[in-house]
Formats: C-alpha cells, sequence, structure tokens
C-alpha cells in the first residue's frame, strides 16, 4: 500500500476506535465523501474518466440534452467549473454539445454513442465501492444510513 493509503487507513482505524463520537457530522461526511470519491477515482483511472467526467455521465446516462446550467445544478457545481470537464469529454467524443433550437443562447449537452457504451463497463466499478462501503452493515443498517444521510440533506437544503 502506498505511504498515503496507509496513512489514510490509519487515520480511519483511529476514527473507528473511538474517535468518531468527539468528531463533528461535517468532518465525518467530508471524509467519508473524500474517501469514496478517491476509491471510485481509482476504479476509473484505467478508463481514463476522471471523477467529474463520471458525475457529467452519471447525469446525462439519465437525462439527455440537459444545458450546462441544469446540468451544474444537478451536480451542485458552479457553471464555470464545468466548461474544461465538458471540453475535455467533447474531445474525448463522449458528449455533444448542441445549440437549442427553441434559445439559440442555450446549448444542450448529449452523450455520443461512445459516452453511452461507457455505462455498462463503469457502472459496475461504482456498484462495487458502494459494496466495499457498506461492507459489515447490516441491511437494516444501511437503509437507516440512507435514510438519516437523505434527511441530513433534506435539513441543510432547506
Amino acid at each position: 500500500m502506498p505511504m498515503n493509503a496507509t496513512k489514510r487507513a490509519r487515520d480511519a482505524d483511529e476514527v473507528l476506535d473511538g474517535g468518531a463520537e468527539s468528531l463533528s457530522i461535517g468532518y465525518l461526511t467530508r471524509y467519508a465523501h473524500r474517501a469514496f470519491v478517491k476509491a471510485l477515482a481509482d476504479e476509473l483511472e484505467p478508463h481514463g474518466i476522471l471523477s467529474a467526467q463520471w458525475s457529467v455521465l452519471r447525469i446525462l446516462w439519465d437525462i439527455e440534452g440537459l444545458t450546462q446550467v441544469e446540468l451544474a445544478e444537478r451536480m451542485l457545481v458552479e457553471k464555470a467549473s464545468l466548461t474544461g470537464v465538458l471540453e475535455s469529454m467533447e474531445r474525448r467524443g463522449l458528449i455533444l454539445r448542441v445549440r437549442n433550437e427553441d434559445d439559440r443562447r442555450k446549448i444542450n449537452i448529449t452523450l455520443t454513442a461512445q459516452g453511452r457504451r461507457l455505462k455498462p463497463q463503469l457502472l459496475p466499478h461504482a456498484a462495487r465501492i458502494n459494496r466495499k462501503a457498506m461492507r459489515g452493515m447490516s441491511e437494516a443498517e444501511t437503509g437507516q444510513l440512507r435514510h438519516l444521510l437523505a434527511r441530513l440533506i433534506q435539513n441543510l437544503e432547506r
């Protein structure tokens, strides 16, 4: 295991060994998010897909034709931060940006056939990371975690 991975594992062990109660929910949530992002990035690296590109693909696999503003809203990021990601995805032939016929100021983003073909290749990696994260948890605990996180998000967005 590389040194930084060893240190991360040690830090996580310290959190589990009685330290979690003294840490804020915000810290633990951010730590969990970073651990997910890192694990997923490691899985996607052989496919040449970055985390931000993954987020775009996940949304476009469900809803194509969104504008950059709509996509940014769904990803909870600033529109400007997507520009470089979308440009690199377009260069790689994963997406197309097409002028909106009803409002020429808007550009709709759609997947190419190549972008659509990635779905069955990449989704199993995300499922594997989720299984790894839930290792040792019962179905009831997993359900409770989902419920509590959804409630936390709802509380913060009100």
